[in-house]
């Protein structure tokens, strides 16, 4: 089943199979933007998954404070400081090899997710990967049980929020110039998507 909003006891269980995915794709990234990096879970463990890279943290800036305590409270200054990132405002320069975001899409309302695309494809690098974790729905299908209530708890507590269409996704994708790469089944009725940014150039 799908975690809570804020259940950062979810990330801690969930990096080691994310990572698996993530390894191959981001073998050669050197820099790595995080969109809603929450407790810097899965920062920290890139630091051991993927030492070569450079990984920025970002939050919104509503919970950006949140993440610069959870850094300084780990002592590890081999992570940048975090950035406050609001996606549908101005984003950093870049360029980066790859974005990546842990259960954000479905917290995010659409004008979000939309901005999400658009700013991804503006940093990343030619051949750059924008790669999404969490639960989907798929267009025609009935979600599993769990993926269900989750939806309709999030959508009960704001109806703009909501577990987004894999389809949906993809069409925004192919608006900025993404290409969907790869759709990675994961525990618990999850998923890891990957778009790539056209270019020739790889990383």
């Amino acid at each position: 089943m799908s975690e809570r909003i804020g259940d950062y006891s979810a990330a801690e269980r969930n990096k080691r199979p994310i990572f698996e995915a993530l390894v191959e794709h981001l073998s050669q990234a050197r820099a790595v933007l995080e969109v809603g990096a929450g407790d810097a879970t899965h920062a920290r463990y890139a630091l051991e998954r993927l030492p070569h890279c450079v990984w920025q943290t970002s939050e919104a800036p509503g919970h950006h404070r949140r993440l610069v305590a959870a850094l300084a409270d780990s002592a590890d200054h081999r992570l940048p400081r975090p950035l406050a990132l609001d996606v549908r405002a101005a984003w950093p320069a870049g360029p980066y090899d790859a974005v990546f975001g842990a259960n954000v899409a479905h917290i995010m309302d659409w004008a979000a997710v939309e901005a999400l695309f658009a700013g991804a494809a503006t940093v990343l690098r030619p051949a750059g990967r924008l790669c999404l974790y969490g639960p989907f729905l798929r267009r025609g299908e009935t979600p599993r049980p769990g993926n269900a209530t989750f939806d309709a708890a999030l959508r009960d507590r704001d109806p703009a929020m909501g577990l987004r269409e894999i389809e949906a996704l993809n069409a925004l994708a192919q608006q900025q110039g993404l290409v969907a790469l790869d759709d990675i089944a994961m525990p618990s009725d999850n998923r890891l998507l990957i778009w790539q940014k056209s270019g020739d150039r790889s990383f």
